[in-house]
Parts: C-alpha cells; structure tokens; sequence
C-alpha cells in the first residue's frame, strides 16, 4: 500500500491543472436527452373559466346558506321586492353593491376589448332583465317569467363574480 516510489495524492494532486475547460459545449447534448413538454401560457379563456366555476360554487353555498338561515321564510325573491324592481333585503342589496364596486375596480386591469366585450355583455343581460320586468309587471302570477326574472339577477352578478375571479393574482403551488 505504501509503496515509497508512487507519489502521494498530494503529490499527485499538486500537479494537476488548476482549470480544465470542457473540449466541447455539452448542453446541446444535454437538451436533447431532457423531455420536452408543450410550453402552454396560461390563457384569459382558462382564468375564465376558474372564474366561472368558481362563480357556479359561491353561489350554490350562498343559496343553501340563505336557505337554511333560521327565521327566514324561503320566499321567493319577486315578494322581496317592491313591484319587481330591486331587492329590498339590505343583506343582499350590500352585498351586491360590495361586488359591484369590485367589479368595477378588476373591470379597469382588463384590456380595453376584453372590457368593451365584458360592458356589452353586462348591457344584455340589463336589457333583458328590464324586458323581463316590464313583462312581469302585465303578468305577475307567470312562474316562468318569474324565474326568468330572477335568471338576469344571477347571470349578472356571476358575470361580476367571473371578472373579480379572473383577475385575482396566480398563485403557484
């Protein structure tokens, strides 16, 4: 093991280079052999879409809460209001202008045809829910126009919820 005529590893290691570059680049070689996966940004179609399911399962809690609050009647929400115009619930009128004003604010961080698209949407769904109103208010004993009515509310306030959602920050897990 100890042989006197090896030099030692110090000895051996003294007369090393202190630097060695490579003969060649390696990382192409490299590259080649790491999978590749599809680069996919993350889209506004897919934030919308989180948005909206996320819209769809706010609202099935807020129904099942509302519903099961003790001491509150299930009424229908056309005898919550005065001759179907806005709802008179001061719980429901806050929490909705609390949305709205969030809408409002997310609105403006969207591109300015995203939010010409949202705007527009916004209108028809207003259109319609005056349309439905004006119905209501000839015929107030109509189930169907009931629903209808009651339909543009929650269309309108999912659309709010939808942009609030898709414009919330990523997080990274």
């Amino acid at each position: 093991m100890n042989d006197p005529m090896r030099p030692s590893l110090d000895e051996q290691l003294a007369h090393l280079p202190r630097a060695i570059a490579p003969p060649r680049n390696l990382w192409p070689g490299i590259a080649r052999r790491l999978p590749r996966r599809p680069n996919r940004p993350r889209s506004v179609a897919f934030a919308v879409a989180a948005g909206a399911a996320g819209a769809c399962i706010a609202s099935a809690l807020t129904w099942a809460v509302l519903r099961s609050h003790p001491g509150s009647p299930a009424v229908p929400l056309a005898a919550q209001v005065r001759s179907f115009d806005e709802p008179v619930n001061p719980r429901y009128v806050a929490a909705r202008d609390s949305l709205e004003l969030n809408f409002r604010e997310r609105l403006k961080l969207l591109d300015p045809a995203t939010r010409a698209r949202i705007e527009a949407s916004l209108a028809v769904i207003r259109q319609a829910h005056e349309d439905i109103r004006k119905a209501l208010a000839s015929d107030p004993a109509s189930p169907v126009l009931e629903q209808l009515w009651q339909s543009t509310w929650r269309d309108e306030l999912d659309l709010y919820d939808n942009v609030v959602q898709a414009t919330q920050p990523m997080t990274r897990t």
